[in-house]
């Protein structure tokens, strides 16, 4: 498959998801998007992928947002499957009608979900680490929850997941490194979390393409 890959900041790249496509023998095409001049056509690909950022969907969003936001939109509706990744999930419920929050608290935690389909979305555990949350957009189905928050949904082929599959331990250390300051009151809970994922590394890679496989073969359903 030839994979459009939508990477916001160079700290947030396809990490595991790029392990996947090399083994799979499937091609990434990765779209710097805050610099991004002219966007491709959605039916060049098989299928999108969004990933993280720092950036709000719902917060003074930069100016390249909205014009992300249309172009998942324009991608569901010519039936080229999306996957987003935690804000790549929030952009793509906004892009399909869904709402867009702040949460109650910044969620930083490695922790199993309440799947509703787990033939879709295993239960993890799963690495989360966000402030915003959304809701399911019309049409959609939940696929897996936490304390009641919405943490997957899909809605057609495309699919949302508020958590990160595709970053593994290196990955991880470099958020916590570039949080020390913002999150200096709970440095020893993210030196815990960082401790958990080095230690289960293997069983996460194997998780992680596990679902990946899953979600390429949902984008194939018709």
């Amino acid at each position: 498959m030839q994979i459009l890959v939508l990477e916001h900041e160079r700290y947030a790249p396809a990490g595991l998801l790029e392990d996947w496509a090399r083994e799979r023998g499937h091609t990434l095409r990765v779209l710097e998007v805050p610099t991004l001049q002219r966007w491709p056509a959605p039916a060049s690909a098989d299928a999108v992928v969004s990933l993280g950022s720092e950036s709000s969907v719902h917060a003074e969003p930069p100016p390249w947002v909205a014009r992300e936001l249309e172009f998942l939109r324009l991608a569901h509706s010519q039936q080229v499957p999306a996957f987003g990744i935690c804000f790549g999930a929030q952009a793509l419920a906004a892009a399909l009608g869904g709402q867009v929050r702040r949460g109650s608290e910044l969620a930083v935690e490695w922790s199993p979900l309440d799947t509703h389909e787990r033939a879709l979305i295993p239960q993890g555990p799963w690495l989360r680490w966000h402030e915003d949350v959304f809701t399911v957009p019309p049409g959609a189905r939940a696929l897996a929850s936490t304390r009641a928050v919405t943490l997957a949904f899909a809605v057609g082929r495309s699919v949302g997941v508020q958590f990160h599959p595709e970053a593994d331990a290196a990955i991880a250390r470099s958020w916590i490194a570039g949080s020390r300051h913002r999150l200096a009151e709970r440095a020893g809970e993210l030196e815990a979390l960082h401790g958990r994922m080095q230690a289960e590394a293997r069983a996460a890679r194997g998780r992680a393409l596990e679902l990946f496989d899953r979600i390429a073969a949902h984008w194939t359903q018709r």
